[in-house]
Formats: structure tokens, C-alpha cells, sequence
């Protein structure tokens, strides 16, 4: 089931989903390039950096501490900064997505349904009544790079963080970033960041800790995905 927001998204969900849209532009940026689009794929290398820079302000500022009320309002008040610099970017994302995941279908030749990952249950065969046959299934034209499958629909177990084809109408991420503007606009009070469960996330993001082992060597447990996502 997609994540749907209802209310004010907490900070560690913005900083989740700015990661899954810095993964999926690093990737548009090197298949831009790869085929000879490289002033497009240096602006979305520096889209990703942005994003990435821009949610690292407020957690370098509670590693340094939130034991005192002055720390915690201050990492509060870095937090609702990378918020507004993060939607700013998401709604400039929304009117570009459908055009770069366009222009990339298009250089590769693919659809981006046919970029799916495969199911298990198409594999059954078909027998055809008449003749008593296999029915042939026609192969639907993809990549053939996992690259590619990545982009529109995003690792195997968590597709929600693939652009598709940049729509907001066609889910993905592009849906999920709409719905999380749209809860921006509502007057509920934001869901305060629990850091304990983000510690861990920014240590594997910062090639701190690769492994479990690592992770719990630094002595932190966290649960980064948000809640009810796939």
C-alpha cells in the first residue's frame, strides 16, 4: 500500500523521501549521460545534491547533542527550514518528472510499464484450449538494466520509490511527494521526529555503517522506513 499523509509529515519522512528522489536523480543523471544528454544530467545531480545536502543541516545538529531544551529547539528549528527548502524542491520535481522520465523512456526505447519488475504468477504457463499447447507469451520490451527498473519503479520490495512516468496520477513517488505537499496545508501540528529511529538511517546513508554488525557496534536500532509503506 502506498504512504498517504494525512496530517504534517515529520521531518524523517521528508529526509526518507528526499533520499529515495536523491537515488532515483543520480541514476537520471548518468543514464542523461550516458547518452550524450549531459547538461540534463548534470541538473539532476545537482537536484540530488541539493536534496541531500539540504536534509543533512538539521541531523549534523542533533548528532552534535539534543540534551538541552536550547539543542532540541534549535534541530526543531533546522528541521522546519529543511522542510520548506525540501517541499520548494518537490513542487519544482513535480513539473519536471513527467518530461525527464519521458525524455528517458524515449532515448532507451522503452515504456515504462514494460520496466516492471517481473511477477512470479506471469511465469505460469497458458495452455490453449484448442491445440492443448503452451501458449507463447509475448515479452514486453524492458531495459534489461536493473538501473532502469529502479528508476520507474524502485527497489523490488518498496516500488512506491520509482517516478513511473513522472505523473502524479501514475503514483510512485511523484504521488506520494503530491500528498505530502497537500498535508502541508492542513493545520494539524507536525509528528514530532523521533531521532532515536533516524540515527541508524544517517549512519547508512553516510557509509558509516554497512551492516548490521556496524549498526549495532554504534549502538543504535531504527526503523527508517515510514510507517505503511510497502
Amino acid at each position: 500500500m502506498a504512504q498517504t499523509y494525512a496530517q504534517k509529515a515529520p521531518f524523517n519522512d521528508w529526509w526518507y523521501w528526499s533520499e529515495c528522489l536523491v537515488k532515483r536523480l543520480r541514476t537520471m543523471g548518468e543514464l542523461y549521460s550516458e547518452n550524450g544528454e549531459i547538461e540534463r544530467g548534470e541538473q539532476a545531480k545537482d537536484w540530488a545534491k541539493r536534496l541531500k545536502d539540504n536534509c543533512m543541516t538539521p541531523i549534523m545538529a542533533a548528532r552534535k547533542g539534543m540534551k538541552t531544551d536550547e539543542q532540541k529547539a534549535e534541530v526543531k528549528k533546522l528541521e522546519e527550514s529543511a522542510i520548506f527548502s525540501a517541499a520548494e524542491m518537490f513542487r519544482e520535481l513535480l513539473v519536471n518528472l513527467p518530461f525527464m522520465s519521458a525524455a528517458v523512456q524515449e532515448f532507451l526505447g522503452v515504456d515504462y510499464n514494460d520496466c516492471k519488475w517481473e511477477d512470479p504468477s506471469e511465469r505460469k504457463e497458458e495452455i490453449d484450449e484448442d491445440t492443448g499447447l503452451a501458449v507463447r507469451k509475448k515479452k514486453k520490451k524492458g531495459s534489461g538494466d536493473q538501473r532502469v527498473t529502479e528508476l520507474f519503479w524502485g527497489p523490488k520490495a518498496r516500488q512506491d520509490e520509482g517516478i513511473r512516468s513522472g505523473k502524479i496520477e501514475d503514483g510512485g513517488l511523484p504521488g506520494i511527494l503530491y500528498n505530502m505537499l497537500m498535508a502541508e496545508k492542513t493545520s494539524s501540528s507536525r509528528a514530532p521526529t523521533e531521532y532515536g529511529q533516524t540515527m541508524l538511517a544517517s549512519a547508512v546513508q553516510s557509509n558509516l555503517a554497512t551492516s548490521m554488525n556496524q549498526m549495532e557496534k554504534l549502538g543504535v536500532q531504527v526503523n527508517f522506513k515510514p510507517g505503511s509503506s510497502m
